[in-house]
């Protein structure tokens, strides 16, 4: 009698050391796989179990630890799986098990989230099987194990949540980098923009500049798709554009090819962009410009309208661009002009009816003196009622005296 006591007394103490030893090696971080092996040793030379299989969940069930059982045994069971519930199981459900005597499941917020297959072997000659015997407590071992690795999943996923938005944040402020701080607004020319995503990091990109005393350069682009490849990608172009213009002597031809074969070489062509560029000389008077693909800039002077519109497919559509034709137009007088991307024109209204091209024309004829953009906007919104926005959205407006 006083022998089965020490006995009983013996395999309590080495199931808590057990579960001891098994918290510890959660809490110290171990590997999964380390994690499992503790959990084979616990079961099969502590329990003296000679048969396991565990099962876990994870998009599909799959077998993540066992011991003498065979592949042709795991294969036959996992193609069995859907017809794991949340109740412990007669092993005759799965006929190729052999001898397995215990299918225990594992439960999480009343959802099965783990299986445990045991068995003796079939030499097995105890009265009371290991299986057996051990049974709840393999149960609440295996509980703990599973629960803490599903908790490591998530954990690691809130890590690598964590490292795409500050990967966004960082992408974000790279973007409002790519766009000019500081715009000129004087006698001569007010120049006025606005920006606005639709996620955390947009395609689209706009910029104004001067490449000596008398020119200036405008341009806006729209990336095919968005994220964080889109946001690098253009930041890719705009420095291309701004070296590009570093020369004094580079034409707008030049430029819009030498871009294209950017893009083609950054995409791999899985990417293109949408692109207007134009140059003023406020000597002559001649604005000259290249639409690639993009939506029709708007020219107003003396309340007559022109589009600017396309001339040449977008930068990155094809390997060699044909002709590139480059439009001018001669206006001696004030002028404003204004360039978009497509989530301006696209905004819907209820009744499914696009903001358009043609209302930025109408809207434009009772514009403000300043602040045209944000006019732009505030028109938008009032068109599209309670629908929301789809696009990114990029405004830019130039009056030039």
């Amino acid at each position: 009698m006083e022998s089965k006591a020490k006995d009983r007394i013996k395999i309590r103490d080495g199931k808590l050391n057990a579960l001891l030893d098994l918290t510890n090696a959660i809490n110290a971080n171990l590997s999964k796989n380390e994690l499992f092996e503790q959990y084979k040793k616990v079961i099969t030379q502590d329990l003296g179990i000679a048969q396991f299989a565990l099962f876990i969940k994870e998009e599909n069930w799959h077998c993540t630890a066992s011991e003498g059982i065979s592949l042709q045994q795991i294969e036959e069971i996992s193609n069995n799986a859907s017809s794991f519930d949340d109740h412990a199981l007669s092993i005759t459900d799965w006929a190729a098990s052999g001898s397995l005597d215990i299918v225990l499941p594992i439960q999480k917020d009343e959802q099965s989230i783990a299986f445990i297959f045991l068995g003796d072997g079939e030499d097995e000659q105890m009265s009371i099987s290991p299986s057996v015997k051990h049974m709840r407590f393999v149960q609440t071992l295996t509980s703990i194990l599973v629960v803490a690795i599903e908790n490591k999943k998530l954990q690691e996923k809130s890590i690598q949540q964590a490292a795409l938005q500050r990967e966004l944040e960082l992408a974000a402020e790279m973007q409002n980098m790519l766009l000019p701080k500081v715009l000129p607004l004087n006698d001569q020319i007010q120049v006025e923009a606005l920006y606005q995503a639709h996620g955390e990091v947009g395609g689209d990109y706009y910029d104004f500049f001067y490449i000596n005393d008398h020119e200036w350069v405008s341009c806006m682009a729209d990336v095919s798709g968005k994220g964080i490849s889109a946001a690098f990608l253009m930041a890719g172009f705009q420095a291309h554009i701004k070296a590009l213009f570093h020369q004094p002597q580079t034409t707008l031809s030049e430029a819009v090819v030498s871009l294209n074969q950017n893009v083609i070489d950054a995409s791999r062509g899985e990417r293109f962009v949408t692109f207007f560029i134009c140059k003023f000389n406020n000597k002559n008077r001649i604005l000259e410009y290249i639409n690639c693909g993009h939506n029709p800039a708007l020219i107003e002077i003396k309340n007559q309208t022109t589009w600017l519109t396309a001339t040449i497919p977008g930068l990155g559509m094809i390997d060699e661009l044909p002709h590139v034709r480059v439009e001018s137009i001669t206006i001696p007088e004030a002028f404003t002009m204004i360039s978009y991307t497509d989530g301006l024109v696209e905004i819907e209204n209820s009744k499914k009816q696009p903001f358009g091209e043609e209302r930025i024309a109408v809207v434009m004829k009772k514009r403000p003196p300043h602040s045209i953009p944000q006019y732009l906007l505030k028109a938008a919104e009032n068109f599209k009622e309670n629908q929301p926005f789809v696009d990114d959205l990029a405004i830019l407006a130039i009056q030039q005296q």
